[in-house]
């Protein structure tokens, strides 16, 4: 994204305050807090003929490295997204922003989400996910998320096929059910995996877009314990 794009930028607020001398005089023997700190975000606002959309970037992260990281991948799925939705056409106009999902345990996901409308009875949402280790900057895959060698697919997809029938969606689903692929969109919030069809991938456009929440403790057994799962447990 150029800076030209950019309107206006939202800082974040630091507030500052002193502490008496006794109670930050370390010792020896004392030991350092090794929290694990969110990471800051910024929101930034592409404000354009035809496009309207706020997107994140990671700010005055103790990892300069990772940062950059971070805000590359950002900045690239963003841009993708908004060209797949009909950027620069000029016919499309395009609205979106950005949730964060989790930001704690050393452990960033977000999603960004594009509404299109081109006319017709109604527009069209896509989403889109990254899930960072905030210490390196890594993004990860679905695959990445699970210890090395472990078939996931069919345990997913088994808790996905609960959850349809729970809902009573089965016989809505647009064809029969194929099942995810490592390929899938996905999130992690909290102590939650979510995975997430497109519009029209697995429902009709009313039910709009199918999350299927997984509480990791349900694929203990199957996670990559030095992975994201594994770290917000």
């Amino acid at each position: 994204m150029q800076d030209d794009n950019h309107q206006f930028r939202i800082t974040a607020l630091y507030v500052c305050f002193t502490l008496p001398a006794h109670m930050y005089t370390l010792r020896e023997s004392d030991n350092v807090n090794v929290s694990a700190l969110p990471v800051g975000i910024v929101p930034w606002h592409i404000l354009q003929p035809w496009v309207d959309m706020y997107y994140a970037e990671v700010a005055g992260w103790t990892n300069p490295q990772a940062e950059a990281g971070m805000n590359v991948a950002i900045q690239q799925q963003v841009q993708q997204l908004l060209y797949d939705q009909g950027y620069g056409d000029g016919v499309s106009e395009l609205t979106g922003g950005f949730d964060l999902k989790n930001n704690q345990r050393h452990v960033l996901s977000l999603t960004h989400t594009v509404y299109s409308f081109a006319g017709g009875a109604h527009g069209m949402t896509v989403e889109r996910a990254l899930t960072f280790d905030s210490r390196t900057g890594r993004a990860y895959t679905l695959t990445e998320l699970f210890a090395p060698g472990v078939d996931f697919i069919p345990r997913l997809n088994a808790i996905i096929q609960a959850q349809l029938e729970e809902r009573g969606w089965f016989e809505h689903i647009l064809g029969p059910y194929e099942g995810i692929t490592t390929e899938q969109p996905f999130y992690v919030a909290d102590k939650t995996l979510v995975i997430y069809f497109d519009l029209y991938e697995l429902m009709p456009y009313v039910y709009g877009i199918p999350y299927f929440p997984i509480s990791v403790y349900a694929i203990m057994d199957l996670i990559n314990e030095d992975g994201p799962l594994g770290w917000i447990l």
